[in-house]
C-alpha cells in the first residue's frame, strides 16, 4: 500500500514537524524525504516511522508534564538570618546535608548532626538555630 504524500505532509503538520525532523529521526537522508513530494508517493515504511515518531513525542510530551504536577518544593522556610545559614552549611561543608536534612536530624535528636553543630559553632548561635530548626 503506497501512501500519498499529501497525506504524510498532513501528518507532519498536524503534529508541528518539519521533514528536516523527521530525516534527522529516521536517519533517511533529507533529500530522499523531500524526493518524495516529486514522485507524491512515500515508502509505507516511512509512514511506520513516522507513526512511532509521533507516539514517542506524544510520550515525552506527557512525562515531562507528569514530572512538572509531581515536583513538589519540599524546603520550608526557617526563619534562618543568611548569615545563620551561611554558618549552619559552612558546619556541614563537604557533607550532602541540606538545611531540610539538618532540620529534621535536629527534630528527630540526630547525635552525629548535633554533635557536628556542637563543636562548630559558639554557644548562642548555636542555641539561636537549634531553637529554630527544633521548633519549624
Amino acid at each position: 500500500m503506497e501512501v500519498s504524500n499529501t497525506i504524510f505532509e498532513k501528518l507532519l503538520a498536524n503534529n508541528n514537524l518539519k521533514k528536516s525532523d523527521f530525516a534527522e529521526y529516521s536517519k533517511i537522508p533529507y533529500n530522499t524525504v523531500a524526493g518524495w513530494k516529486k514522485t507524491n508517493k512515500v515508502p509505507p515504511y516511512a509512514m511506520v516511522i513516522l507513526k512511532d515518531m509521533i507516539y514517542r513525542k506524544k510520550l515525552e510530551l506527557q512525562a515531562e508534564q507528569d514530572l512538572r504536577r509531581s515536583y513538589v518544593v519540599s524546603r520550608v522556610d526557617y526563619l534562618l538570618t543568611s548569615n545563620e545559614e551561611k554558618k549552619l552549611k559552612s558546619v556541614f561543608w563537604g557533607t550532602n546535608y541540606t538545611i531540610d536534612d539538618i532540620a529534621s536530624g535536629i527534630q528527630n535528636n540526630s547525635q552525629n548532626i548535633i554533635k557536628r553543630i556542637k563543636e562548630n559553632l559558639p554557644l548562642d548561635m548555636r542555641t539561636q538555630i537549634i531553637g529554630k530548626l527544633t521548633h519549624a
